[in-house]
């Protein structure tokens, strides 16, 4: 009797997902209550600091704790996904959010808010793997980066909202009764999450692995494994977060400090990047789709240095937007590409985990970020920051050029 292929064993299971009327569809709504949070948390924290008097190093690294609770949960979050499927997981860590906000709210030193905002951004990060699993994995493979966008866009647009709608209601009411309110915010989304899943079974949708898959992840790999894809991706992403760990740190301060406007002006300059960002990032992962990945990695990686550029020399708000809508521009083609790149390329059995890894990249960016600008503040100015941001967006763009090999995109549904 000949030897059954595990191709022939795998479910004959239903077509890849649309876009829109699907499960991912769905399961990216169900996540923009918990962004909306985020976004507030980011227009809060900073202010609350400067409230308290902290010295530019000491926002710096309480700002980090962003990223280094996402750098220590988000692979966690990985391996629960790939072993438990993503429902549990998911609605747990939502409900844990919302229980983080609350601490955050109720802390009263600057020691005590670095520890809970590590812990906040520790359970807020279990949507990355998961969701740009699910979705890097269910949709249709021609629509693969424009759906991994789209996620990345709702995220995004959401954070941009929750920032600006903070900064208006900071000049009303105190930012502890800001953060209190957000809190409510995380939980609709595991109510929502929790009714997308129902039905759901991990392990029919782990089978369901379309033939253009197979090829597209084994080619991807072919040029020298899993371990190189990861190597360059970390780089390359890497870099890119340092920047925009720095933007959603400093931003704020550089309208409130350097313009000396207040803080709605910073909520506003906050929305601006958010919206003009993520209402690009569908047709950047549209482009990628269509024109290849490293093209479009190359493109944003110089378009972002260039925004970051006109951020460090802005003399006036409307400058600050300029440089927000060119850096959007540049996000906008080199995320999305990178994204489905590392989605495609990677195993299907420990996906999850690969997809938590690569959150991981873009958390020592976050973590460093600050970081750095802050630094980069003490040392020359704050405008000096957003100069050391550019520089890394240009060594990201290097990175795509030389390392991740160009092929046609699919045109397969």
């Amino acid at each position: 009797m000949p030897a059954i292929s595990d191709k022939e064993t795998r479910p004959a299971l239903a077509h890849p997902e649309p876009l829109i009327r699907s499960r991912s569809g769905a399961l990216i709504a169900a996540l923009t209550f918990s962004t909306l949070a985020t976004g507030l948390l980011q227009i809060c924290l900073p202010l609350e600091l400067r409230q308290l008097r902290a010295s530019p190093n000491e926002i710096g690294l309480t700002l980090s704790m962003y990223g280094f609770g996402m750098f220590a949960f988000e692979w966690l979050w990985g391996v629960l996904a790939d072993r438990a499927g993503y429902r549990a997981p998911l609605v747990t860590s939502q409900l844990l959010y919302a229980a983080s906000i609350v601490l955050l709210a109720r802390s009263n030193s600057i020691f005590l808010i670095g520890v809970s905002y590590f812990l906040a951004s520790g359970m807020l990060v279990a949507v990355g793997p998961i969701a740009r699993s699910y979705v890097g994995t269910a949709l249709q493979a021609r629509l693969r980066a424009t759906g991994l966008a789209l996620l990345a866009a709702s995220w995004v647009i959401a954070e941009a909202i929750g920032a600006g709608a903070g900064g208006q209601l900071i000049d009303h009411f105190p930012i502890r009764s800001v953060l209190l309110a957000a809190a409510a915010l995380p939980a609709v989304s595991a109510l929502l999450s929790a009714w997308v899943f129902r039905r759901y079974s991990h392990a029919e949708h782990r089978g369901a692995w379309t033939a253009d898959d197979d090829a597209r992840s084994e080619e991807s790999r072919a040029g020298g494994g899993v371990l190189r894809i990861l190597t360059v991706t970390a780089a390359m992403v890497l870099l890119v977060q340092v920047g925009a760990g720095g933007e959603l740190a400093l931003l704020p301060l550089l309208v409130t400090t350097h313009l000396q406007l207040s803080a709605a002006s910073a909520g506003t300059a906050m929305l601006a990047v958010g919206l003009i960002g993520g209402l690009l990032l569908i047709p950047g992962g549209n482009a990628s789709d269509r024109w290849g990945r490293r093209p479009t990695m190359v493109a944003g990686g110089i378009l972002s240095a260039i925004g970051f550029v006109i951020y460090a020399t802005s003399g006036t708000f409307v400058q600050v937007v300029a440089g927000a809508a060119v850096r959007a521009l540049g996000a906008s083609l080199i995320w999305p590409a990178a994204t489905a790149w590392m989605a495609e390329s990677m195993p299907r059995r420990r996906h999850a985990l690969f997809m938590g890894l690569f959150g991981e990249f873009e958390n020592v960016g976050i973590t460093l970020g600050p970081i750095l600008g802050g630094v980069a503040w003490s040392l020359a100015g704050i405008q000096a920051a957003f100069y050391t941001y550019a520089a890394a967006a240009l060594l990201a763009s290097v990175v795509a050029a030389v390392f991740v090999q160009r092929r046609p995109p699919s045109n397969s549904g």
